[in-house]
């Protein structure tokens, strides 16, 4: 089961299965940072294999180079202060910036299947509001 959503998200994205799960990991591991407990822990049942993805990414993040943070300010004058911290985390899990602009709507998308309305407006505001300018 968790293994399907995973395959459809990396072929909606146009990556692999393993980057599909480094970065899901990865914004879960941002979510879980922002979010109250309660409302977090909802993301977390609605998402098969939420921890194991979430240890898996910072595993990966932990073992990335230093050339990464390199790109932080390009970052955040592509996709806007607020979502720097998720699209570092998601670039630490191997993703480029591009995939990261095809990535991330589709995550919304499966997450706004899953969560109740009332959940999905307090994480909507966590991802980035605009589509990067390249």
């Amino acid at each position: 089961m968790a293994q399907d959503f995973i395959t459809d998200l990396a072929e909606r994205s146009g990556i692999s299965g393993d980057q599909a799960k480094q970065g899901l990991g990865a914004v879960l591991g941002f979510l879980k940072e922002k979010l109250p407990t309660d409302t977090f822990s909802k993301v977390s049942a609605a998402v098969p294999s939420a921890d194991r993805m979430m240890s898996a990414a910072e595993s990966a993040q932990e073992e990335s180079g230093g050339i990464l943070s390199s790109v932080t300010g390009a970052i955040g004058k592509l996709f806007g202060g607020s979502a720097t911290e998720m699209v570092s985390k998601l670039t630490k899990s191997g993703l480029s910036l591009e995939q990261i602009k095809d990535f991330l709507p589709n995550v919304v998308d499966f997450l706004k299947s899953k969560l109740p309305g009332d959940v999905m407006s307090k994480i909507s505001g966590l991802f980035p509001a605009k589509e990067p300018v390249a």
